[in-house]
């Protein structure tokens, strides 16, 4: 009797017992670690893209703080040397309207003769002269000369006016708060009272001074409401 032929059945090789026994396969139980590594490396970068964001967001907020800054401090450049010449030229006709013969007779300095309001703001024009030359220094001085020879002159807090901004060019600040204090103290009725408020607050505000910035500003706007000094102080206050 014949012995039965089997035939021979073949060996099928899961895939798992082929990755794990080629050389070159990288074992399956490694590789959940690097996954988790392209995670942290990635929410690491993201962390840093949302600090430059943050960091760019903040840049671009104090650049804009200061561009308006820069508009502010140029318009009120502007605006003092315009007010200069209408100041004066005011001046000039209120001398020329008044009667003949009515003049305030006030004593010098240097001499007991009465001189009249044209000889008085002649004397004026020629500080104001000085200060178009920029010649600062001749100019305070023929200003203060002014302002000792006359106190009660109409002109006289614009002298102390013109002096204290002329401080403030030279980089003076205790100079020039020195004669906006003359004004605000001596002559507060006079229309220089709230320009004079106005720059010593922003004296205060750059000596870092917040509390007496904010008190001198808040006065402005309170006592001469709709004043250009005190559309200024406003910006001051809101720029803090």
């Amino acid at each position: 009797m014949t012995a039965p032929v089997y035939a021979a059945v073949p060996v099928v090789q899961s895939q798992a017992d082929h990755v794990a026994r080629s050389t070159d396969a990288v074992p399956l139980n490694r590789q959940a670690p690097t996954a988790t590594a392209d995670n942290a490396v990635l929410e690491s970068l993201l962390f840093q893209l949302q600090d430059l964001q943050s960091l760019v967001a903040e840049q671009r907020g104090i650049i804009e703080e200061l561009h308006y800054q820069v508009q502010v401090l140029q318009q009120e450049q502007k605006e003092r040397y315009v007010d200069l010449d209408r100041r004066i030229m005011s001046l000039q006709e209120q001398v020329a309207s008044r009667p003949t013969g009515a003049e305030t007779r006030l004593e010098s300095a240097t001499s007991n003769e009465a001189l009249s309001d044209e000889d008085i703001l002649a004397q004026y024009n020629q500080a104001k002269d000085l200060m178009r030359e920029r010649d600062f220094d001749k100019a305070i001085a023929q200003l203060s000369v002014f302002t000792k020879q006359y106190p009660e002159h109409p002109l006289t807090p614009n002298s102390w006016y013109w002096i204290g901004e002329i401080y403030l060019v030279q980089r003076d600040t205790t100079g020039a708060q020195k004669a906006f204090e003359r004004i605000v103290s001596d002559y507060s009725d006079h229309d220089k009272m709230p320009d004079s408020l106005y720059k010593l607050g922003v004296i205060a505000q750059q000596a870092s001074n917040a509390a007496s910035a904010e008190q001198y500003f808040n006065r402005v706007i309170k006592e001469f409401p709709g004043t250009q000094s005190a559309k200024l102080a406003t910006a001051r206050l809101n720029a803090q």
